[in-house]
């Protein structure tokens, strides 16, 4: 789902450690991904991949535009929109970019590890 020059970026942080727990395909269909590691405090990155009819998905998206400070666009034929914020406790920065397309949700929450161009990465294999 992710090209390799994406997964370099994450260097030897590993992929649905048995401590992050659930991860791979859930029951109710959704996909949930989590690069991190269980020693670290903070660094980790979670994609959940998940069905959702456009009028909730926009609803939530606008939600978090008005209320949370979301930054919103349309991309690729879809919605995205993502957000950055000092994490409260170590000196590194947390985010989180949503994407919306065809009743598909990426979600993705992120703290200290950003690789550039993940969701693109992930809108690519999705959609082509």
């Amino acid at each position: 789902m992710v090209n390799s020059s994406i997964i370099a970026q994450f260097g030897t942080t590993p992929l649905n450690d048995p401590a992050f727990a659930p991860t791979g395909v859930q029951p109710d269909g959704s996909i949930i991904c989590v690069w991190g590691d269980p020693r670290a405090d903070t660094t980790r990155l979670i994609t959940k991949i998940t069905g959702i009819s456009r009028g909730p998905a926009l609803d939530m998206l606008n939600q978090l535009a008005d209320t949370q400070g979301f930054t919103c666009f349309t991309p690729n034929g879809g919605t995205r929109c993502e957000k950055t914020w000092q994490n409260t406790k170590y000196p590194v920065t947390d985010g989180r970019t949503l994407f919306w397309r065809d009743d598909i949700l990426i979600d993705t929450m992120f703290s200290n590890l950003a690789p550039t161009g993940y969701t693109d990465s992930i809108v690519q294999s999705i959609f082509g």
